[in-house]
């Protein structure tokens, strides 16, 4: 099967920790990566974002995904 442009994204940062968001999108040719991570982190993925001293948004996953509660 085909991999899935989350499981590719998952795959990119885990093994590229810091990458662009420029990257991701050359790369990996998803422009649409926000969303992608978006997805990913209401998968349970805990994805943190920092910004570095030239402006650049750079994605940093961290390993354990969170188990997401039902409520209500």
């Amino acid at each position: 099967m085909k991999p899935t442009q989350n499981d590719r994204i998952l795959d990119y940062i885990r093994r590229h920790p810091g990458v662009s968001a420029m990257t991701i999108i050359n790369a990996l040719a998803i422009p649409n990566y926000r969303a992608r991570i978006s997805d990913l982190r209401a998968q349970g993925h805990i994805i943190e974002v920092v910004r570095d001293k030239h402006g650049l948004n750079r994605y940093y996953l961290r390993e354990q995904p969170v188990q997401m509660a039902a409520f209500g």
